[in-house]
């Protein structure tokens, strides 16, 4: 430490932070006493006292009575830190110094990592960005995290652009990614643990690591990067506990709307915020053809603030069940026939709501805005047979028609 007139505690307080956080003050080592932290410093011991309550407060000294302050060791065993995507800012969250070290950047374009190339529908041909990062907390490597990334899906990512910073909420700042396609898995494991990471292991034969893979997939149901995070499970540095929920059995299905019109400002706006949807999926096997109509709707999904996405019907069936339990879905459809389809897909619809059906030659009026003909009575009855609550309603707070032909 250098010495300095007219030092304020702040100034003081960063000046010992820096100091431990460049190992320049070791963990477990003293610090001077208050009158040699004022002398030090030519302050008052008022200021040297806040200086140090202020280090207290963050985490990065304690006291024991009667014999000074410590440098403290900052990992509490029962510290739960989720290593999925953003482990850097949940660390320094707790207050930690969190560096993040650019081990490896290549782009691999000779059938390099088969594998991965198979998960993620690459040729051999094909560029597929390697990434390697190193996550050093208070000068101790302590997480690896390896990610293949598609040069088609992610063009022109430079080694300077994540220096020292995290990699997913990079890719989704700069491609404006949807949260409702990641996938993420966690697993302990008997394995290698990288070597970086092993000098921080207590000494045992075979050592146990977490593996927390994220997975993205667009909208075309192709996975476009995969990315794991390796830790010590029996590091003395904390304990890994994935904080992401797990895939669930069932899909959160909030609602199935049957609308001639798709998404529109009443079920984009009213009907989205009243469920507390997070996602609208439109099964349409048309839809998906159409960029027109999937602008149109994608403006009002955006207005309400929530993901749309555009499937056909067979694809909804097929997917479904992949869904998050983060996903709060709205699913709409056009017509009571396709409504019909999902449930006999094995979509588990639990409620149908039936709101525009426009009028035709051959359909009878039921309401102001429900018309139908004997297949859609034929549908909707199935459906009421299988035990689904099928009902007109055009906007929530209207009085529900129980629908019985």
């Amino acid at each position: 430490m250098s010495r300095q007139p007219l030092w304020q505690y702040e100034q003081i307080s960063a000046e010992i932070m820096r100091e431990i956080n460049t190992g320049e003050l070791q963990i477990g080592q003293k610090l001077p006493s208050e009158k040699e932290l004022c002398d030090l410093f030519d302050v008052s011991r008022i200021t040297v006292r806040k200086a140090l309550a202020d280090l207290e407060e963050r985490n990065y000294i304690e006291k024991h009575q009667g014999q000074g302050s410590f440098v403290k060791d900052r990992f509490d065993p029962n510290q739960d830190i989720a290593i999925v995507d953003t482990p850097g800012m949940h660390l320094q969250e707790q207050g930690h110094y969190v560096y993040i070290e650019l081990h490896e950047f290549s782009i691999l374009a000779d059938g390099e990592e088969p594998a991965v190339r198979e998960m993620m529908d690459l040729d051999v041909s094909d560029y597929l960005y390697k990434i390697v990062q190193i996550y050093i907390c208070d000068r101790k490597p302590i997480i690896e995290r390896t990610t293949y990334i598609s040069f088609d899906a992610f063009p022109m990512i430079k080694a300077k652009d994540i220096e020292g910073i995290e990699l997913i909420p990079f890719l989704f700042r700069r491609y404006g990614l949807s949260p409702a396609l990641l996938r993420h898995s966690l697993t302990n494991q008997v394995d290698l643990v990288p070597s970086r990471l092993k000098a921080f292991l207590p000494p045992t034969p075979k050592s146990s690591i977490v593996k927390a893979t994220t997975t993205y997939m667009d909208q075309n149901n192709l996975v476009t990067y995969i990315s794991t995070a390796v830790t010590p499970a029996n590091s003395k540095l904390f304990f890994v506990k994935d904080k992401e929920e797990k895939k669930m059995g069932e899909p959160h299905i909030l609602l199935t709307r049957i609308d001639n019109r798709l998404v529109h400002g009443q079920v984009g706006v009213t009907w989205t915020k009243t469920l507390g949807a997070n996602l609208i999926l439109v099964a349409n096997d048309q839809t998906v053809n159409d960029p027109l109509q999937q602008k149109l709707m994608k403006s009002t999904a955006d207005s309400s603030g929530v993901q749309i996405r555009f499937f056909t019907i067979q694809k909804t069936i097929d997917i479904i069940h992949k869904a998050a339990d983060r996903q709060k879905i709205f699913i709409v459809v056009k017509t009571p026939e396709d409504a019909e389809k999902l449930v006999e897909g094995g979509v588990p619809i639990k409620e149908v709501n039936v709101g525009n059906m426009h009028f035709a030659p051959g359909k009878e009026e039921i309401t102001k805005k429900v018309y139908v003909n004997e297949e859609d009575k034929r549908a909707l009855m199935n459906m009421v047979n299988k035990g689904v609550n099928v009902y007109i309603q055009d906007v929530p707070g209207d009085h529900k028609t129980e629908v019985n032909f």
